[in-house]
Parts: C-alpha cells; structure tokens; sequence
C-alpha cells in the first residue's frame, strides 16, 4: 500500500464540496425555529397569526402536529414540540417557512407565545438535593470484599472531581433540505454521521414506517457525536409536509450552541483503598447532569462509569452511577462519550496516589494496568492490550524531557483506554470495472478520512490495486448497504472487516477465473484500464469480466459484519444496564506545561503520544487522528466550559466566549504506534476516532500537578480557576 493525496482533498480546497449548508432545491423556503423564552414552565399560548400574514409563510406548532403526521410518534422523550411544558431554554415550539432566509427570521420572531415560569434545576447539585431530585438513569455495580479491604488498607483516599460542559464545535452546523415526494416518500438530505440512524428516529419521533423514509447524507463538515441523531430533520420535513414545497433548515451558529446535544456536567467521586502499595478496593460515585432527556437510558451511565475504574485491576470496586435530570438541553455524546472525564478524574487520582506512596507514577499504573486475558471490573476478559508498553515509552519520554526541566515547567503522564464499536453492523458491495473499482456503502465522509481513505486502503491492501483506482461511494438508505454511522471508532473497524470480506470474495472470485492461487493475485494499471496481475503476467480486467457485469456496472462481491457482543459477569451488576466492551485499545501521552504561578495560566509545551494501534493500516490518517484528537483534548482541558446562568439559560452561545485552542496554542505533537497487540478491526487494525482525546485532560492536569504540587480536581484548568488553586497552597 502506498501513501496518496485522499480523493476529496483538492475539492475540498477548492471550496467545491457541497456540504449541508449549501444544498438548495428548486423552489425550497427557507425554514427556522421558534425557541421557548424560558427555561422551565407552561405554555399558555402560542398564536401564528402574525407570522402567517406574512406572504408565503408557512408556519407550525403544537396544534398542527395531527393533521400533518401520518402515525402515532413512539418515543416520548423527544416529542417534536412540546404540548404544555417547556423543559430547557430554547427548547423548539414552532417552526416557520418562508421564501427567503430573512423573511423566515422575521416569521420566527412574529410568533406570540405566552408562558408562565416555573423554578428550573440548573446544576447538578440542584437537582440532588432538591426536594423531588428526578433519576433518570441509574447503574449499580459491586464485587468483592469490599468492606473488608477498605477496613484493612494502610490508607483510604476519597477525592471528587468535576467536569463541565463541552460542545463539539463542528464547523458546520446541523442542515438539512427535505421533501415529501409524490409517491410519499419523506426525503431528506442532512449532514450526519448516520443516516440509517437518522431514518429510525425519524420512524420513532413521526409515526412513520422506516421504509417510507430516505435519508441522504451530505458531505459533514465535523460531527464529533454531535451529528449522530436527529436534530433538525424533523422540522424540516414536517415544514415541507405543511407547505408542499422542499424546505431547507439550518441552524445558526448561535443556535447550534444553544440546541446541539453536548456533553454536560459531571461529579465523580473516587474512593481508594491501598495495602501494600496496591490499590486493594475502589469505589466510584457518578453524577451526570443529563439535561433534559437522556436518550438511551442508562448507556451513558452503564457504559460510561467504568472508565472511572480505568483500565486497571482492582479486586473489589463498588460503582454507582446517576444520571439526574435538568432543565438544559439534552446530554449528547462528545468524541469519546464521557470518557475523556472520567480518565481525569481516574488519571489524577491515580497521580495522588502515587504521590501519597513516594513512587514512579508510570510504574504505579504498570503494576495495575490490564495485561492480555485479565479481568475488567465487570469480570470480562481483556484482549490484546498493548496499554502496559505505551506506558513504558511514556515513562521513558518523560525522564528525558525531565533532564532539562526549568522552573514552574511540570511533567504529566496520563493513560485511557476505549472500546471500539466493532460489535456494531455494516455491509459493503465491491464493483470492479475495467477502470475502476468502486466501494459501495452506507456511510458519508464526515472529514476524518475513515471512510474516504480508510475503506479504501482496506481494499489496497488485499487487492493491491492503487489507490487512485479506487471509488468510495455513499448512497442514501433506500439504495445503500445499511451501516450502522461513523460513532464509536467503529468504521474501519466494523465496516472496514465488511470491506475486507467482500474484496476478498472478489480476490477469490478472479483467482477462480484466472486459475490462479488466491495469493497471487493483484490489480494493476495498464494503460487507461485494471489488469489482474498473477507472478508478473498481467491480464486485462475487462477480458475476464462477462459483458453483461460490464454493463450492469462491474463483477459484485458483497461483505458484512455483524460482530458479536462481548459478555461480562452479571451477577455483579445490583441495578441497571451495563455494556460490555467490544474491543481494547489504550493509549498513554506525556505533556510538558508551562504554568504561571500569578496568573494560572497554563502553556502546554510539548507533547507526545503513544497509541496501541492493533496495526496501523494506514499511518498518515491514523496520525492525523492523533493529533486532532489531541487538540481537541487541549480544549477540553483548558478553556471549554458552557456556562449557565442560575436561571438555566446558555451564557456563552458562541466562539466569542467559548473559547477553543488556536493555532498559537498547539504544541509540537509526536505520535508513536505500538502495533501488534491485535485489534478486532481489518488484519488487527483499532480504531484511533476517540482513543487520542480521552487521556489528555488527565496529562495535562497532571503535568499542573508536577508543576506545583498539587492536582487541579474541576474542568476545565481555566487561568482563573488555577489561580484560585494556586492562592489557596500558598496560603
């Protein structure tokens, strides 16, 4: 396989790649969204009358809903507009279409609604200790002696940790252009990360068989969990219901702050048991503020609350998880769901433990950490797992850079794992064509490149064949294989094997008509067209395909995969719905900080990171994975933070006041791979979406630590929070 340019990048930079926001339709209107006035209470009225005066305005609320949908709606924690109680500020209770953008907005803002207030629960800690505190999902989990190592250990250390809100930030925002066809079809083209995904919440939240919905995917200009479920797409086809006409909805910048499903809040306390130096017993109390709603239930509890154990062996844990209701918007998953706050409490804390003990922080975490066919706190083996020899390289970099360390500069050493959604299904068809061979599936490029170059270099390496005869193309859900969408690390792992299937399906074929071993065959260039190659005696393609394959689009091959779902023991589970991990991948990162002992401020000054890769299928993609998951990372744990008021309302809806890392602010990265610990993925490749982000928060947190002593315990490590910090040591 050899390294090439990915296939949409000069597009890309010569701006000519139509994303959501740029897709029109002849004779579309132009949609926006009536947002609630407050955060929590009744609606007592909401009158259309002044937006529909206005010439060729459709407008939509609450009373309109049963004329307009076909079905009964099947899912209750996400209705289309609420009938009589407004639960989070700028919560959607109509929507308008009209001819132009502005007249649209100025549709939005005639429609009348009269409310009365009601107290909101804002924070965490007010919906705990509220007098009717709402628990919306909850996961109990216990094992071992629990008591008894905590009654015997040589010392205890309780610590609570907090974290905040954080959104994606995808450049482009939530769009979508939809259509009710004559045969009464309910189209919509939208940028998302799943769009069979898509099309089953639009099923569950309109009352309408899937079959009678397509979905297509636009290019996706960053969805980072962000775009992996229905947000506008139901306005935008209910609009088109009730005008008759395609009506394209796009939120502002402001607007997809204010209504994006980020990632809220959190309190996570750690207690830890250690005898003998060995961390004996854990326990873990999770709070997640979950908005209000938390789609799919305990998943974010359930699955979410062991990376607070972290990957470690720990003979007796107890883990509780809460999820508490509020009124903001929705929980949603960040790259990596929860996981990159959960570390830095882990991370940290394991960090003072060390520190209690008088050792090596690397080697306290190498005498716990998983090694191949250990047990996870829930009792489920641990595959290949290469986490203990990233973390030796990382101890290694961190002494080096130790040698030369000036004043108020601290070295961190943070470590996460995750798991790759391999379990979940995609399907792929090849077609080779004397030209070309093209992928055939259900996946849109969101600008990773796990689809676009990922999917090829799968091909490139059973086949052969170069890189820039291969044609990755997506199609929406009424001709596509289905796929499950780009979450989870999962594409090249999961849809990646059914890519890898179906070529092999298709080297296997053309060894059968070439008479040739299956080893032996490769597809190459000579001239304008693809020749099977078999020891250096090449043959054309198009001779050995039949005329009807030529004219029907190429010789076929089909791959799936459907993985299989790992198990744990569930006698350990007390309450709730925990899930088990589909594959083990870790990483361990090293981080040089500058900190300013007035101001607080930290200056990351170098950092590197050494990732369990499984085997790395292709090295310039995977690294650039790295590195934007480490950026991405930088924000979480310095600058991100949603601020609410104590009535409940967004504070900072923008890049003004929400403040990600600038070019200036990203340090020199190294990225190392340790292959060979063999992943679930295409010849044991593992996902890198997700694992970079997940230890940097706690690296970063931990560098602060060695700069002055003591561990910041609140995300983000804003200058002024660090200053509070550093005040109070002083003092």
């Amino acid at each position: 396989m050899s390294y090439a340019v990915r296939s949409d990048a000069l597009a890309k930079a010569r701006g000519a790649v139509p994303y959501g926001t740029d897709i029109e339709s002849p004779g579309m209107l132009w949609g926006a969204l009536v947002l609630a006035p407050i955060t929590h209470g009744t609606i007592r009225s909401i009158d259309l009358t002044a937006a529909r005066a206005i010439p060729g305005v459709t407008a939509i609320g609450p009373e309109d809903l049963p004329r307009l949908l076909p079905g009964v709606p099947t899912d209750p924690e996400r209705p289309i507009f609420p009938s009589k109680t407004i639960q989070y500020h700028a919560q959607p209770i109509a929507a308008v279409a009209a001819p132009t953008f502005g007249a649209a907005r100025r549709a939005a803002q005639a429609v009348k609604v009269e409310t009365r207030e009601h107290p909101a629960v804002e924070s965490i800690d007010e919906a705990a200790t509220g007098p009717e505190p709402e628990v919306i999902g909850h996961v109990h989990a216990r094992y071992g002696d629990l008591d008894g190592v905590f009654r015997t250990a040589d010392f205890v250390l309780t610590e609570t940790y907090r974290t905040n809100a954080v959104s994606q930030v995808a450049l482009e925002p939530h769009a979508a252009i939809a259509e009710i066809r004559d045969d009464g079809t309910w189209f919509v083209r939208t940028s998302t990360q799943s769009p069979f995904g898509v099309r089953e919440d639009l099923a569950a939240m309109l009352g309408i068989p899937e079959p009678q919905i397509v979905v297509e995917g636009t290019w996706v200009g960053g969805g980072f969990g962000g775009k992996g479920s229905s947000l506008v797409e139901p306005y935008a086809l209910l609009l088109a219901r009730a005008s008759g006409r395609p009506v394209r909805l796009a939120l502002t910048y402001r607007e997809e702050f204010l209504l994006g499903r980020s990632t809220l809040p959190s309190l996570i306390r750690l207690s830890s048991a250690v005898r003998g130096g060995t961390i004996v017993g854990r326990r873990v109390l999770w709070k997640v503020d979950a908005g209000s709603s938390l789609p799919g239930r305990d998943f974010a509890t359930g699955y979410g609350i062991g990376f607070t154990v972290g990957p470690y062996r720990v003979p007796a844990i107890e883990l509780e998880g809460i999820a508490l209701r509020t009124h903001k918007p929705p929980l949603g998953p960040h790259r990596a769901p929860l996981a990159p706050q959960c570390a830095f409490a882990a991370e940290s804390h394991m960090d003072h433990l060390a520190q209690r003990l008088g050792v090596d922080s690397v080697e306290f975490r190498r005498r716990h950490v998983w090694l191949s066919g250990d047990a996870t706190h829930l009792g489920q083996t641990v595959g290949p797992f290469g986490l203990s020899e990233c973390l030796a390289e990382a101890g290694a970099r961190a002494r080096k850079w130790r040698e030369r360390l000036p004043e108020n500069h601290g070295i961190g050493v943070g470590a996460g794992f995750w798991s790759t959604g391999t379990g979940a299904g995609g399907e792929a068809r090849l077609f080779l064509q004397p030209e070309r061979l093209r992928i055939v599936q259900g996946e849109p490029e969101i600008g990773s490149g796990s689809v676009i170059r990922g999917l090829a270099a799968v091909v490139e390496v059973v086949l052969g064949i170069p890189r820039e005869r291969i044609e990755v193309d997506y199609r929406d859900t009424a001709t596509a294989p289905f796929d499950s969408g780009v979450w989870g690390s999962r594409t090249l792992g999961a849809l990646g094997q059914a890519v890898e299937k179906a070529a092999r399906e298709l080297r296997a074929e053309l060894a059968k008509r070439t008479d040739a071993p299956e080893g032996a065959i490769r597809l190459t260039v000579q001239g304008p067209e693809l020749a099977v190659e078999v020891d250096g005696v090449s043959r054309p393609v198009r001779e050995i395909l039949r005329r009807d394959e030529i004219e029907n689009g190429g010789l076929t091959t089909y791959g799936t995969h459907y993985g299989a779902a790992g198990s744990f023991d569930a006698l350990r589970v007390l309450d709730g719905t925990f899930y088990p991990y589909t594959d083990f991948t870790g990483a361990a990162h090293v981080a040089e900080v500058a900190l300013d002992p007035e101001l607080g401020t930290v200056h990351v000054v170098r950092y590197a990171a050494f990732h369990d890769a499984g085997r790395v299928v292709d090295f310039e993609t995977a690294k650039a994975q790295v590195e934007g998951g480490i950026v991405m990372g930088l924000g979480t744990a310095l600058t991100e933070e949603g601020l609410w008021s104590p009535e409940g309302v967004l504070q900072n809806p923008g890049l003004v006041d929400y403040r990600i890392p600038t070019l200036a602010e990203v340090p020199p990265i190294e990225v190392h791979f340790v292959e060979g610990f063999l992943g679930a993925g295409p010849f044991g490749a593992k996902g890198l979406g997700e694992p970079p982000i997940i230890p940097v928060p706690a690296t970063i947190a931990n560098a602060v630590r060695d700069a002055c002593g003591e561990g910041p315990t609140e995300l983000p490590m804003t200058g002024e929070r660090l200053a509070r910090h550093l005040k109070l040591l002083r003092t």
